[in-house]
């Protein structure tokens, strides 16, 4: 990003530079295991056209083990490293801080994928170029990502399992301003944008802060598909002032925009949006938003179901519906026939077990565990 400072950049990419690209036609080197249980994940190579090159490129797959039929799809564009040299290294990894929204999204009943850019990973490269410090670079950089999640819906629509008539695009860092790049191109089918603490960087260049409105401007004024941006206050990329520039210029040039400003993330917000503590707190706008539009996500009857299958009352009804929003992998304990109980969310399911039976038998009392993400494992 331009100007952006090495020891925020290096953070950043650690979380934020994880998938998605683009292309036309031919898929190779398919790859299909079982994760966690209730998922599936297939990694093959995309053979694909960008600008009348042949590229090869990496991607991942990721949906519920008893899906059938043709499903809505969700994008996740990754964000950039904090050394050009760094874009080799990335990995897709469904357990990864930075990509593991794919698991959370697939048990939404969404076909969650996930592409490396050229020059990521084991795809083709090159990657793309630094931007210079001028005032037409960075939404110069935004649309060359565009082109790339553009290009890259034309091929997942063709596969059997998917539905182009509804998908969405979600972005963290610097996939979420490619995104909202994306989405002011109103594709056929592209039914929401969530951008996860993307924007323009203007930290070190004067050029950049004064383009900002008028990027989010012209953004605005063609973008008709709907838009979540999701920020902490205390993202160190992009400060509230440098947000409300973007937010102001952006809906005021009649594009329609959720803004949600989340509360301190760790030590740095921009970073923290991906760990377990930032999405838990995102997951729950992200859900309300998916609703709003009609798009899948977990059904708030599950609540109901839950409370029936424990036997609680419904004055714990917010308790069970935390834990169907939280992110995964995650498990809950009870103590049997008894209101004591506590879940936990982890990288791993074996640690979110261990976790959540810690914290249900601090009382001293036998627990076992009865959810296994959305999963009912306990006696009826």
């Amino acid at each position: 990003m331009i100007g952006e400072r090495k020891s925020e950049r290096a953070a950043t990419s650690q979380l934020c530079a994880k998938a998605i690209t683009v292309a036309i036609a031919l898929s190779i080197g398919m790859v299909t295991s079982a994760i966690s249980g209730d998922l599936v994940q297939e990694r093959q190579y995309l053979r694909v056209n960008i600008g009348g090159k042949d590229v090869r490129l990496e991607a991942l797959f990721v949906k519920r083990a008893d899906a059938r039929g043709r499903l809505p799809i969700v994008f996740f564009n990754h964000g950039r490293p904090a050394y050009r040299e760094m874009t080799l290294d990335q990995s897709l990894t469904v357990n990864d801080p930075g990509i593991n929204l794919l698991a959370d999204m697939a048990r939404r009943g969404w076909l969650a994928v996930a592409i490396h850019r050229r020059g990521y990973g084991l795809s083709d490269g090159p990657a793309q170029a630094d931007s210079s410090c001028a005032a037409d670079a960075f939404m110069a950089w935004m649309n060359a990502d565009a082109d790339d999640i553009e290009a890259s819906i034309g091929v997942v629509a063709k596969r059997p399992d998917a539905d182009p008539t509804r998908m969405i695009a979600v972005g963290g860092s610097a996939g979420g301003a490619a995104s909202v790049a994306l989405g002011a191109r109103n594709l056929p089918g592209l039914a929401a944008v969530v951008n996860i603490a993307g924007g323009e960087h203007w930290a070190g260049c004067a050029a950049v802060r004064e383009s900002i409105p008028v990027d989010f401007r012209n953004l605005g004024a063609r973008s008709h598909t709907p838009n979540l941006w999701l920020f902490a206050k205390n993202d160190l990329n992009h400060p509230p002032d440098q947000i409300e520039v973007m937010r102001s210029s952006f809906a005021g040039a009649g594009a329609d925009l959720k803004l949600v400003l989340l509360e301190p993330i760790g030590e740095d917000g921009h970073t923290g949006m991906y760990s377990i503590v930032g999405r838990t707190q995102w997951l729950v706008e992200l859900d309300s938003f998916l609703r709003a539009h009609n798009l899948p996500t977990w059904p708030i009857s599950n609540v109901d179901v839950v409370l029936q299958k424990l036997q609680w009352p419904q004055s714990l009804r917010a308790y069970v519906q935390a834990y169907l929003a939280a992110p995964g992998e995650k498990a809950l304990a009870r103590t049997p026939g008894k209101q004591n109980a506590s879940y936990q969310s982890a990288l791993t399911l074996d640690d979110a077990r261990k976790l959540a039976l810690d914290a249900c038998q601090r009382k001293g009392e036998p627990c076992v565990i009865v959810m296994e993400d959305d999963r009912w494992t306990g006696s009826l």
